[in-house]
């Protein structure tokens, strides 16, 4: 009796680790795969005008997000919807150098460029109107990050 409770305490400890091993490779092989496909962080620089702040908002692939507006900080929460479609569009977009740039005209007192990094590339300028769907996806995606965000870029005036 002893011996059958070994043999099936021997074989059932060996189907656990086994489970317990392929659950963790399976996820460990998970992650990588998204990694790579997204390859860490991207980043949206938005310039300032006179009214408004400059922001920088850097995403990561999970939505996890950190951002400064008006030399403050802060960090939230991206949707996982909308960051898996924003890494998608960075992907259907790369080279970033090469998306097209249309120059459009700017008020000097509200005019801001938007620019997206990553890895070690840089998008020109996206805020303008285009026919490119590369450059309306990104430019509509980094509106709607800064959006769940929620911080406001309003300038704080300081005169009395």
């Amino acid at each position: 009796m002893k011996k059958a409770f070994s043999f099936y305490g021997i074989i059932l400890g060996s189907v656990l680790l086994s489970m317990v091993l392929s659950f963790t490779s399976g996820k460990i092989l998970a992650q990588t795969e998204n990694s790579e496909v997204s390859g860490g962080k991207a980043v949206i620089e938005n310039s300032a005008s006179t009214n408004t702040c400059p922001y920088t908002i850097s995403v990561l692939p999970g939505g996890a997000a950190t951002y400064t507006v008006c030399n403050k900080t802060g960090k939230g929460e991206v949707s996982s919807g909308l960051s898996k479609r924003f890494f998608e569009d960075i992907k259907t977009a790369q080279p970033l150098e090469n998306v097209p740039f249309t120059p459009c005209v700017k008020s000097a007192s509200f005019g801001t460029t938007t620019k997206v990094k990553y890895k070690e590339q840089t998008s020109p300028d996206i805020s303008c109107p285009s026919f490119d769907s590369r450059v309306t996806d990104l430019y509509e995606d980094t509106i709607k990050i800064q959006q769940q965000l929620g911080f406001s870029t309003k300038r704080i005036s300081t005169s009395t």
